[in-house]
């Protein structure tokens, strides 16, 4: 029974101590990132969105994600360019190393390459266009 008792102890000691040092380890990307980019639209109508970033078949694109809010993994900010500006909401995998972010119409996943800089994808489908787009974040 004590070495039960002793495990369970070790075990919870173990778990609550690397929760702490996972916590204390996720990054904070609050700021401003310089976002450079390529990409392809496959267009299903004739104009172009509003909120659509990308824009020719083969598309480069230069804008800004500012992320203004943080609260442990979850972020809020607005991704600018001059074609359009949207907010997002994102989240910082338990990893630390991932995160994921949902705009007005899309999706993106990012790898965090340091505390100043993140590669990206993105994709969203919409009735009007689809768009798929890498690149890269880096903060100013």
């Amino acid at each position: 029974m004590k070495k039960i008792a002793i495990s369970v102890i070790l075990f919870a000691l173990l778990f609550g101590v690397g929760t702490c040092f996972a916590d204390s380890d996720i990054p904070n990307l609050v700021g401003t990132w310089t976002v450079q980019a390529e990409g392809g639209v496959l267009m299903k109508v004739e104009a172009r969105r509003a909120k659509t970033h990308h824009s020719g078949e083969f598309s480069t694109l230069n804008a800004e994600a500012v992320v203004t809010r943080q609260q442990g993994r979850v972020l809020y900010g607005t991704f600018k360019s001059h074609r359009s500006a949207e907010k997002f909401v994102a989240v910082i995998g338990m990893d630390n190393k991932n995160f994921y972010y949902a705009d007005e119409d899309g999706f993106m996943e990012g790898n965090i390459i340091s505390k100043d800089k993140m590669n990206v994808i993105y994709r969203h489908v919409t009735a009007d266009d689809t768009v798929v787009g890498v690149g890269t974040w880096t903060r100013k």
